[in-house]
């Protein structure tokens, strides 16, 4: 176990993950993994979500009106 990845961020330790080293990319893995187990999270791979994102389709909902006066036969 590689001790100066317990002081990197989730971001940083992503970044090792898939880097050329391979050794230091599996110890990268084991210490997220370690990170899950224990549900420390720091927040650096959170997702931002801004005003600025328009791309995102607004899902149409279909209304039905139904009659009120109309007896069923």
């Amino acid at each position: 176990m590689n001790l100066n990845l317990l002081y990197k961020s989730d971001k940083e330790l992503n970044t090792i993950r898939y880097g050329e080293n391979l050794s230091l990319g599996k110890d990268a893995r084991q210490e997220q993994n370690r990170r899950k187990q224990v549900g420390y999270w720091d927040g650096s791979m959170a997702i931002q979500v801004t005003a600025d994102n328009e791309s995102i389709e607004v899902e149409k909902s279909t209304e039905y009106v139904y009659a009120t006066d109309v007896k069923h036969i």
